[in-house]
């Protein structure tokens, strides 16, 4: 059974959203921040079950990539993009799996679920996979090699 229409009307509401109050936060119950663009917050999950889990959530409070404009969806996939690219530099993963769900957290984000070669590919991907907790001074070494690597792809980080 979906949400009642009471508890969807919470969760959407941006007043109450949870990746509004902390998305841009360096640090949050959940994550770490790499990086902000005008469009999105990158940031490396603390759950690193599969290493290099990182979310792309874009700034606005949207729910539903289709009522993205064309700029906004061209900046979020351009943001989500680089931050494949830079995981990829850092974590040299087989595969990145990107998953765009959001009916538990109804604000538009993007999880970025690296595939390495130890990982089952028949297994279907489970983002709540662990937990797997780092130090905090692995996850924010990780944290510091993802920000390099997005700063040497030759687009400006951003606010």
């Amino acid at each position: 059974m979906w949400w009642s229409e009471e508890e969807w009307a919470a969760l959407i509401d941006p007043v109450e959203c949870g990746m509004c109050a902390d998305a841009h936060l360096d640090e949050n119950p959940h994550s770490v921040l790499v990086a902000s663009t005008e469009t999105a917050h990158i940031r490396i999950a603390r759950n690193q079950s599969h290493r290099g889990y990182c979310l792309v959530i874009l700034r606005d409070h949207v729910t539903d990539i289709g009522d993205l404009t064309s700029e906004q969806l061209s900046g979020f996939w351009s943001d989500v993009q680089r931050a494949g690219r830079a995981i990829t530099t850092v974590f040299a993963p087989r595969k990145i799996d990107y998953l765009v769900m959001g009916h538990r957290m109804p604000h538009l984000h993007c999880h970025l679920l690296p595939q390495h070669s130890t990982d089952d590919p028949l297994r279907n991907v489970d983002i709540s996979d662990g937990p797997e907790f780092s130090s905090s001074r692995a996850l924010h070494d990780d944290a510091r090699a993802l920000r390099d690597a997005w700063d040497h792809s030759g687009l400006p980080r951003g606010s």
